[in-house]
């Protein structure tokens, strides 16, 4: 330390020795703690390496010279800053004067410099043990590090399998590079992988294309009918897609992320593989590791579009607006009987007798007498017929009706005040009825003047109404197969269902099973 006592170490001696001076008597502070042991060690070996340091290039001293004044400095870094031909030069310290020759190579700071550099490098890279210094000669197969012969021969180490250090090299580095030869093939199977997903999706957009094409082509054939319903069907093509998207998204950046973890891995084992022997047998076995668990795990799935071509059938569109309707007996006509539930209903004029009369006729007769003292009209009295419960004000609404037998009868929707209707012949939108009236012999839309029956195979047994406000329509369907029977244009609000049943014909109302 006396090479060069003006380097800073002087005069932190100085003042602590005069901190030790009267200025400790001070009353006002406490005595400062003195530092634990570890807070001197890194005291002092920061103090050891500013006076091992040149304070040009702040680094350890490299073939250090003393020079005039007393400081040291690197050969080199001193010369960089001298000018050609000078012939005196100020200190970089204290600005005193030298000459280029009075520089004097300073051999113990050198040597204290280098074993410094040595400690701060370890013992690792020297190819020295760090537990005992000896060269490192065998390398542990259990422990995946370089030893000494010393280490062999320690407890720990007593069952653990050797091999030298040259061998271990060959050994690893063969791995290695077989490793390496793996993921490339790895690599190319992935970019082949990604080829093909990236055909399949375009593939799959161009099918996603013509399957849009189809449903729109598909839906402009039935456009006045299913303008919603081919919303609803692009609706979910557009969420399939967007999810289909989503997943090619995700399949793609994973693709993307196998790709790079296997061309960050193989440029990992490229270079550890071209190391040197020392800094290649720093734990291979981990990278060789890593290696075998890299596996290009990806199943390539055919892509399909889900939403199928296939409109509903009128029939399933129809029924999902059906309603449940029921007969109001306190408006039927008296020939008119009903099955408990009220869903059976026939016109008992002509054989009032051989039909068993329910609980509900017992009922009806007592009711229509009740009705007869009333003084007020709520039942038909002239024909044959009865309104359902439901009055229908705004909406669409769907119910069916089922002809029991071969003789006509009527079903539809009417006004409230159709009551004094007298003659079936009347029947009409003139009067506030639309229905339409069928039998075996076939099907004719109530109007004035009548129309001609429609013959119709096979025969017709049930009809299917539809009615919806919103148009002002009611359409006619049949039931088994979704036909149109017919349309009337009826823009009146407060409808109620309408059944008319000739002599001894018989009704039924199927209970509904989906819609509304």
């Amino acid at each position: 330390m006396a090479l060069c006592p003006s380097a800073g170490g002087g005069g932190r001696r100085s003042e602590g020795h005069r901190l030790r001076g009267p200025a400790c008597s001070l009353p006002a502070f406490p005595p400062t703690p003195p530092p634990d042991r570890g807070q001197r060690s890194s005291m002092e070996a920061e103090d050891l390496q500013e006076e091992l340091s040149c304070s040009i290039c702040l680094d350890y001293f490299e073939d250090p010279v003393s020079i005039e004044c007393g400081h040291n400095f690197c050969r080199d870094c001193l010369r960089r800053g001298l000018a050609p031909g000078c012939n005196q030069f100020p200190c970089p310290e204290c600005r005193r004067p030298s000459t280029p020759s009075a520089l004097r190579p300073n051999w113990a700071l050198a040597r204290l410099a280098q074993k410094a550099r040595r400690r701060r490098e370890g013992p690792a890279s020297r190819g020295l043990c760090d537990r005992h210094g000896e060269p490192l000669r065998l390398f542990c197969e259990d422990d995946q590090r370089l030893m000494c012969m010393v280490c062999r021969e320690s407890q720990e180490h007593q069952a653990h399998t050797m091999a030298p250090m040259d061998e271990a090299f060959q050994s690893y580095r063969g791995k290695l590079l077989e490793a390496q030869c793996h993921l490339t093939a790895k690599l190319e199977k992935a970019i082949g992988l990604q080829d093909l997903e990236m055909k399949n999706t375009a593939e799959w957009k161009e099918k996603m294309k013509n399957q849009r094409l189809r449903l729109s082509a598909e839906f402009a054939k039935l456009r006045l009918f299913l303008t919603e319903e081919e919303q609803l069907f692009l609706q979910r093509l557009s969420q399939e897609e967007e999810e289909t998207k989503k997943k090619q998204r995700e399949k793609t950046l994973r693709l993307s992320q196998m790709v790079s973890a296997l061309k960050q891995l193989i440029s990992e084992v490229k270079e550890k593989s071209q190391s040197p022997e020392l800094e290649l047998l720093q734990n291979p076995k981990d990278v060789l590791t890593r290696c075998e668990n890299q596996d290009v795990n990806y199943s390539l799935e055919v892509l399909h579009v889900k939403t199928v071509c296939q409109l509903p059938m009128v029939k399933e569109l129809l029924k999902r607006f059906q309603v449940p309707v029921n007969p109001a007996l306190d408006t039927a006509h008296p020939k008119l009987v009903f099955s408990q539930e009220g869903r059976y209903m026939k016109n008992g004029a002509a054989a009032a007798g051989s039909w068993p009369l329910t609980t509900a006729w017992s009922y009806l007769a007592g009711w229509r007498s009740h009705q007869k003292t009333a003084g007020f009209v709520e039942r038909f009295r002239h024909l044959p017929c009865v309104l359902g419960q439901n009055v229908f004000t705004l909406g669409k609404y769907y119910w069916e009706v089922e002809n029991r037998g071969d003789l006509e009868v009527a079903v539809g929707v009417c006004r409230e005040d159709v009551m004094e209707v007298t003659e079936d012949s009347e029947m009409s939108p003139f009067v506030g009825i639309w229905a339409i009236c069928w039998s075996s012999a076939g099907f004719r839309p109530l109007t004035r003047p009548p129309a001609s029956p429609t013959k119709r195979e096979p025969a017709l047994h049930g009809v299917g109404i539809f009615l919806d406000q919103g148009a002002g329509e009611v359409s006619f369907y049949s039931a088994a197969e979704g036909e149109h029977l017919h349309t009337f244009s009826c823009p009146v609000s407060n409808l109620r269902p309408f059944f008319w049943l000739s002599p001894l014909a018989s009704l039924f109302i199927p209970p509904v099973t989906g819609g509304k």
